[in-house]
């Protein structure tokens, strides 16, 4: 999912000096969101219409071409977004790492121990009936398995 974000983010970023495309977007069995510049043979998909980004400059550049001092000003402007895409995205994962080290523990905790005690209302522990911690077990696997792979 990440590395899907990633590529989006980076397309989009990198779209700054590319003229507009048709980009065509669809949802396959799975439920997965593509995009694509050509459409799937066998789905119906919907034409995303992608206007180019501005020039930092403040003049347009349609043909490529640069102007010299412009894009030094534009070529910094970019890697400056580039490396804070990137560095948004090491922090993104980092935090998933840790959800999923907490998430496999308190898996592992909930499997090992039959009487797992909760905290209620002001305080108050109570331990977790054999249906709910049969409950938590299987959101906390069905967590995992989206989120960890």
């Amino acid at each position: 999912m990440w590395r899907t974000f990633l590529a989006i983010s980076s397309a989009f970023v990198l779209m700054g000096s590319v003229h507009a495309a048709q980009v065509y977007k669809w949802v396959d069995a799975q439920g997965v969101t593509h995009f694509s510049a050509q459409p799937p043979a066998d789905h119906s998909a919907d034409e995303m219409k992608v206007k180019p980004a501005p020039s930092l400059s403040g003049q347009p550049n349609a043909s490529g071409a640069g102007s010299g001092a412009g894009d030094t000003v534009n070529n910094a402007a970019q890697r400056s977004i580039e490396q804070k895409v990137q560095q948004d995205v090491r922090e993104q994962e980092r935090k998933r790492e840790e959800y999923c080290k907490s998430a496999r523990t308190n898996l592992a905790q909930l499997r090992s121990n039959p009487r797992v005690m909760v905290e209620e209302g002001r305080g108050q522990m109570r331990r977790l009936t054999e249906e709910e911690r049969q409950q938590r077990i299987s959101e906390a696997e069905f967590s995992i398995n989206q989120n960890c792979n």
